[in-house]
């Protein structure tokens, strides 16, 4: 017997506001609008703006020289769940990729747009505030008049100055009523909105860098090339796997798929172990490869673009002794259903053969990504790199006698900081760190209280960071003007380096016992803040190298 059925309408309203928290991180949501301007849009040239107006409030647009598009297509864009694109390997999936990805941060969406051959633009915008308080779908949606005409033509003249082309089309993407961007981790607004932006542009610049790393360099053939400028900085390709700076292929491997009768796809895993530092001459280009417990495990490929890694994906855990070791995992859109692509294209959910596949060939390759990290800590340990320096050991001798904060690591591989907050998360069950405090890269540094590095985030004068070896340390930035010109000149003075270095440890200690995710941000500024001070402070001090003549 058929059952009575019934047409329900959601809730329009609830609808809306639902897709505002799907999860998008900012410089996730940004990548997304970058993969219409690539994918549909066929962009060659590619500008993001953002910062603050003048009246402090977050500025986002992104312009491309895309073959644009008139009324229909911009109705169908703005349609969530727009039509599928007409080529099957096109970066954009379920149509929802721009709505979701603004409004994660936004409440008005307007899209201006100029199709090619063609002299008139058009403009498009979903406004939430309306939809709320009407209750319906409506989409602002006309031929562009003078005002919005004349920013995208400003746009495309910016982007014709940064590209050295002449686009006679393009699109603009503007965020307006931009509410939830300059947030702190535990969703409070950031207290200094400047400090805010400028790490978000640091995130995003990194992510872009790795994310759309084929794109980006020319040399890859893999994906055609494509410029993309960051508030008018060119960027420049990330290689994970260190291919052209000595990263060693170690492992490749083609897995194929048969979606359909007769329809077989094919993936391939590329696996490399980079080398140790002690290994190479170009330190720059090994700091640039960023080796670490956060960049190790498989990195996942969909179209040439990343959208998941690094991580293991189940596959095994995060250990600090196999942090060379990269996986290259790529695959095109007709496999989706084996990788379980989601709606952001990320947070995929892998067949389990599969799975299992990958566990069994990266066993013998974690392996030997072990061998090869001992072996240089094998070496460091024999020409006595760290704890013989006086304040290493005055810190060995006395630092039971401090007050300082404690670590705990648990069998699942979770490690805690307890300090007078309480217990405060360093890094997960899955190996990834929380981000509360930096992970030493450096396996001769592991067993070190007090760090050197050639430059810190933010260009502050100190940091923190947990050793390999769950030490928590003091980072000096060597680059900076103070430690240039303040430090140096009395370096070879033991008691006064060793004074300063107590001062510098006690500082990081003492912040360290009292941060948690509310306080951190806090903290970050002030370290900022006196570092910045400082630098301006020392300006005129003389150089190590300079005689004082006073």
């Amino acid at each position: 017997m058929a059952k009575n059925t019934k047409i329900v309408i959601p809730d329009t309203t609830r609808v809306i506001e639902g897709f505002r928290d799907t999860g998008y991180t900012f410089e996730a949501s940004i990548a997304d609008i970058v993969d219409n301007s690539i994918g549909p849009g066929n962009a060659e040239n590619i500008s993001i703006r953002i910062g603050l107006d003048t009246e402090n409030n977050p500025v986002v647009d992104v312009a491309d020289d895309g073959v644009g598009m008139d009324l229909d297509g911009l109705e169908n864009a703005m349609r969530y769940g727009a039509d599928r694109q007409e080529d099957q390997n096109s970066l954009s999936k379920f149509g929802l990729g721009l709505k979701t990805a603004s409004t994660q941060f936004c409440k008005r969406l307007v899209v201006i747009s100029r199709p090619l051959d063609d002299t008139q633009s058009y403009a498009a915008a979903w406004d939430l505030d309306t939809v709320v308080a009407t209750g319906n779908w409506v989409l602002e949606h006309d031929t562009a008049d003078g005002t919005e005409k004349a920013v995208l033509d400003d746009a495309l003249d910016e982007l014709s100055s940064l590209a050295g082309t002449d686009p006679g089309s393009g699109t603009l993407i503007l965020w307006d009523k931009i509410d939830r961007l300059l947030r702190t981790r535990n969703g409070k607004e950031a207290k200094n909105r400047s400090i805010a932006m400028k790490r978000s542009e640091t995130v995003l610049r990194e992510h872009l860098r790795m994310v759309f790393q084929r794109f980006l360099d020319p040399e890859d053939s893999r994906a055609r090339t494509v410029n993309i400028y960051l508030n008018g900085e060119k960027l420049n390709a990330w290689d994970p796997f260190a291919e052209a700076t000595g990263g060693d292929m170690v492992k490749e491997k083609k897995f194929t798929f048969e979606i359909a009768e007769g329809d077989p796809h094919t993936a391939v895993l590329r696996a490399f172990i980079l080398p140790r530092k002690d290994e190479v001459g170009d330190l720059q280009a090994w700091h640039e490869a960023a080796v670490s417990l956060g960049r190790q495990g498989i990195y996942l490929y969909r179209e040439g673009r990343l959208i998941d890694g690094p991580g293991w994906l189940g596959t095994g855990a995060a250990e600090t002794h196999i942090n060379n070791l990269r996986v290259e995992l790529s695959f095109d859109a007709q496999l989706d259903p084996v990788f379980g692509v989601g709606i952001k294209k990320s947070g995929v959910h892998i067949d389990e053969t599969l799975i299992e596949q990958l566990t069994d060939i990266l066993a013998p390759l974690r392996r030997e990504a072990n061998k090869r990290s001992r072996a240089g800590n094998a070496k460091a340990a024999t020409i006595g790199l760290s704890g013989t320096r006086p304040t290493e050991v005055t810190l060995g001798r006395l630092k039971s006698t401090l007050t300082i904060p404690t670590i705990t690591a648990g069998t699942d591989g979770a490690v805690m900081m307890v300090n007078k907050t309480g217990n405060v998360p360093v890094i997960g069950p899955d190996g990834q760190p929380s981000g509360i405090i930096n992970v030493t890269v450096e396996d001769e540094f592991t067993t070190m209280n007090v760090v050197r590095r050639e430059s810190l985030k933010d260009g502050v004068l100190w940091d923190m960071s947990l050793s390999t070896n769950n030490i928590l340390q003091v980072e000096l930035n060597t680059g900076h003007d103070w430690y240039q010109k303040a430090y140096l000149p009395v370096a070879s003075n033991s008691t006064m380096a060793q004074a300063i270095e107590f001062l510098f440890y006690a500082m990081a200690q003492a912040e360290l016992d009292a941060t948690n995710a509310d306080s951190q941000e806090m903290f970050e500024e002030i370290r900022v803040d006196i570092s910045r001070n400082l630098r301006k402070l020392v300006k005129d001090l003389p150089s190590p190298n300079t005689p004082d003549d006073a």
